[in-house]
């Protein structure tokens, strides 16, 4: 099982204060976390290809991890014709990117992405280049060569420095400043020359069985801000229209559905539990669900969907930031239920925290294993069904593991409608 850590593309790394192994390893599973170049470092993009800077450094470098594992793996009694690879928010986007991606045909089996996909508009096609960040510095810049310039002549220490003012300066509902490079097709070694979402409706990519998931209150990312600052910043609801949505100038169009988003998410609510809500579909549900609707009319291989509720002291997110009177689960609590972490509790036997762990265990090292989290109906007394094209099964994984179908079907509904306004965002759901 070959894990990629999520950060936002800029920040983390496979850290066993993070991704401690000893869960997993009572499942008779091989490990293997891997790191990969970040932010300025791993995404930069020049467009003009004398630079050779093309972007997707980072992933490339995942690239390079998996053929690594794939070649050498069976000296650490692993199996290289049964590789899965999994992640979390950017690692799990990252995953979805090798599923699309020619570069990793034939390196892994089957995956498994958790709160993260290719479709979520902070993982789609960055267009910032080498001008945009270092005019942030030095305002004489203009060309493509006078960034590669000045870029060359400063210290690594200033780059990154750049990189963080970077990332401040990013608006609300813009694209993620590092991320997805589309290359030229001509590239030799490209890693996507094509928009993810073309691919996966053109069905031209590596078929495996795949686990989708998400979090029951993804939004609460959210308290990053309110715990760093003191307080809870407001954002306001045209923030979390898709940045690739083109209303073609039409303010009384883009006005309409900031009013529909006001009235679905901000109504009969306080304006943190909103933008909980709203950012949590916006940022991530709506790009995971759209990519297993795709992936369910363009693959034959069985595509699962969860829903994770679990709420305990293992919630890794929520124990880190010293919130867990809030309740859900939130961004990043999976991660305490696969791994051993720097805030992970003492765990009693037979206690809620031990049950809930060793169920998403079984669950993820059966998938892994056998490609079917269920294969034996009595050991949880449920089978988890396949996604359909037009029936979404969802397994609820909370105190109880439990079946239903088309989740967040209301909500998605505007969602639907909103895509539905531009050509370039049309195939989302």
């Amino acid at each position: 099982m070959v894990w990629i850590h999520g950060g936002g593309f800029v920040s983390g790394s496979s850290s066993t204060q993070l991704y401690g192994p000893e869960f997993l390893l009572t499942q008779d599973v091989v490990l293997v976390t891997i790191n990969y170049r970040l932010g300025i470092f791993g995404f930069l993009r020049i467009k003009d290809p004398k630079f050779h800077i093309s972007g997707n450094m980072g992933f490339k470098d995942q690239v390079a991890a998996l053929r690594w594992v794939k070649n050498n793996i069976i000296q650490f009694n692993g199996d290289p014709n049964n590789i899965t690879l999994f992640g979390e928010s950017a690692g799990s986007a990252s995953v979805h990117l090798h599923i699309l991606s020619p570069l990793s045909s034939n390196l892994f089996h089957k995956a498994i992405l958790q709160s993260g996909s290719a479709l979520n508009p902070w993982s789609e096609e960055c267009n910032h280049n080498a001008v945009t960040i270092a005019r942030l510095a030095n305002k004489s810049v203009d060309t493509e060569k006078e960034a590669v310039e000045y870029l060359r002549g400063i210290s690594v220490e200033e780059l990154f420095a750049l990189q963080t003012t970077t990332i401040a300066k990013a608006e609300p509902g813009s694209i993620w400043p590092f991320g997805l490079a589309i290359e030229d097709s001509s590239n030799r070694g490209a890693f996507m020359s094509r928009r993810p979402i073309d691919i996966i409706t053109s069905g031209d990519y590596n078929k495996v069985p795949i686990i989708f998931g998400y979090n029951s209150r993804e939004g609460l990312v959210s308290q990053l801000n309110k715990v760093a600052k003191g307080s809870f910043k407001a954002e306001k609801p045209e923030h979390f229209i898709p940045h690739n949505v083109n209303f073609k100038n039409n303010v009384i169009l883009r006005r309409n559905y900031v009013d529909k988003l006001k009235n679905l998410y901000f109504s009969g609510t306080t304006e943190e539990e909103a933008v909980i809500s709203i950012l949590g579909d916006a940022w991530f549900v709506v790009g995971i669900i759209g990519a297993v609707k795709g992936h369910s009319q363009t693959s034959m291989l069985p595509i699962y969907l969860y829903k994770m509720s679990l709420d305990t002291k293992l919630n890794m997110f929520k124990t880190m930031l010293g919130i867990n009177d809030i309740p859900g689960c939130a961004h990043a609590d999976d991660i305490g239920y696969l791994f051993k972490t720097f805030v992970t509790p003492p765990i009693e036997a037979d206690s809620t925290e031990d049950i809930s762990l060793r169920n998403v265990l079984k669950l993820w090292t059966n998938f892994a294993k056998y490609g079917d989290p269920t294969p034996d109906e009595t050991e949880f007394g449920i089978t988890w069904k396949p996604t359909k094209a037009r029936q979404l099964n969802v397994l609820n994984i909370g105190s109880e593991l439990s079946l239903s179908v088309n989740p967040e079907n209301k909500r998605l509904e505007l969602w639907r409608e909103l895509y539905s306004q531009s050509q370039a965002t049309i195939k989302y759901l």
